[in-house]
């Protein structure tokens, strides 16, 4: 029998499990590619080959594209379903321009956004009773300058405010427009815009203006996450111990923005900002996973840089605050053929050639880590990238089986 909402979020000390997703436009097929992997070993262990990753995770957060997935698995939908959601939305959403996405406006209507996940979202709110399990929702409210996480807990500050208050509970906003609000990536899209606050006859007074969660530092919304866990404030109110939390933390295929110095110079200045905003995006991406790392001790854990490596045995917490596994691959373009000497990037391209075997043409990779990269092909290669990688984290050691729930024991036997 599925879990209720209260029990998966009780504060009752038992084993709690979370799944962070990062945001990365079209590429969220990778993450969905990887999360099949998730959803398959938990169906065989469980015995229930109807099992969906609500019914393991506590709470599953996301931004961007990551959150359109989170909300899409916390109402219950398997992974083959969104997986279906995201081929149809990668080339209606991005397949044709609507501006410059620098002076006149933004690259991509997100009126389409909404129309292709109206189906999915409905209008369903962040306190709808179809929402199975814990759910965390990150954007930026520029006008104010503050980070916004925004969770079903009903014990939380703002989810149901007295009505008197002047303020909007958040158990009132839509799904939709919390999650185009979180993938309103600059240049992509337009900000979202969405009512705070009304007056006595429940006129609206003020407003809220959003952006993606990306800007906000919590593309990688692993940290993030961890808070919510364990804050007292945020009423989780979860126990930390390598025991007793768990996170999966997936990616959506990374590529360190490198830049010719040079070419950075030479451009105006509003386009360096927008290069320069994409490179801090990646930062803090990196920033996450380090940290996390450096509390935890990952089964295979991830390559930070040169200096620390994979940072093997430096839990600086002393006993592992939480028991933490990194998802992702390296997704570097490939150079076209003849260029003579072999560089860092075509050496990760051999590494995603390696898990699927066989080698790839430098056009199926042209473009393979762009956020908006819609064509059905990539959309196919990227999809079968995340599958291969998450065969080669996900077995029957991972996810740790002592977070598998107590009615399962015996069932995959």
């Amino acid at each position: 029998m599925a879990r209720t909402l209260e029990q998966h979020l009780a504060a009752d000390g038992q084993p709690k499990r979370i799944l962070s997703l990062d945001g990365g436009g079209v590429k969220g097929i990778l993450t969905l590619g990887m999360l099949k992997a998730l959803e398959d070993e938990l169906r065989r262990r469980s015995g229930d080959g109807a099992l969906v990753l609500s019914d393991y995770y506590d709470l599953i957060g996301g931004t961007s594209t990551g959150a359109i997935i989170a909300a899409g698995l916390a109402l219950g939908l398997s992974v083959e379903d969104l997986t279906t959601l995201y081929s149809d939305l990668g080339p209606q959403v991005f397949g044709k321009q609507a501006g410059d996405g620098i002076f006149i406006q933004s690259k991509f209507d997100d009126k389409k956004l909404r129309k292709a996940l109206r189906g999915t979202l409905s209008t369903r709110t962040l306190g709808s009773p179809d929402i199975k399990t814990g759910l965390a929702l990150h954007a930026k409210r520029i006008d104010t300058g503050s980070a916004w996480v925004l969770t079903n807990h009903p014990q939380s500050k703002y989810f149901d405010t007295p009505p008197d208050s002047g303020t909007f509970p958040n158990k009132r906003y839509r799904l939709i427009d919390l999650v185009l609000a979180s993938a309103a990536a600059p240049t992509f899209f337009d900000e979202v815009v969405i009512d705070i606050a009304h007056d006595e006859r429940n006129k609206v007074i003020q407003r809220g203006y959003f952006l993606d969660g990306a800007v906000s530092g919590n593309n990688n919304p692993s940290i993030s996450l961890l808070l919510l866990a364990l804050e007292p404030n945020y009423k989780f109110a979860w126990q930390p111990g390598a025991g007793k939390l768990m996170m999966t933390s997936c990616g959506t295929g990374l590529r360190r923005p490198r830049l010719d110095g040079r070419r950075f110079q030479g451009l105006p200045p509003g386009v360096r900002g927008v290069h320069a905003l994409r490179s801090m995006i990646y930062d803090t991406q990196i920033q996450g996973v380090k940290f996390m790392q450096a509390i935890s001790e990952p089964r295979k854990p991830w390559v930070i840089d040169s200096e620390i490596g994979a940072m093997q045995g430096t839990c600086i917490s002393g006993a592992p605050i939480l028991d933490y596994q990194r998802l992702d691959v390296l997704l570097e373009q490939k150079p076209k053929p003849g260029r003579g000497k072999q560089t860092s990037d075509e050496a990760d391209l051999i590494e995603v050639e390696r898990l699927l075997e066989r080698t790839l043409a430098w056009e199926e990779c042209e473009g393979l880590d762009e956020l908006a990269n819609g064509k059905p092909a990539n959309m196919k290669l990227l999809l079968e990238i995340g599958r291969c990688v998450g065969r080669t984290f996900v077995d029957s050691a991972y996810p740790n089986p002592a977070f598998d729930l107590p009615e399962w024991r015996g069932a995959s036997a």
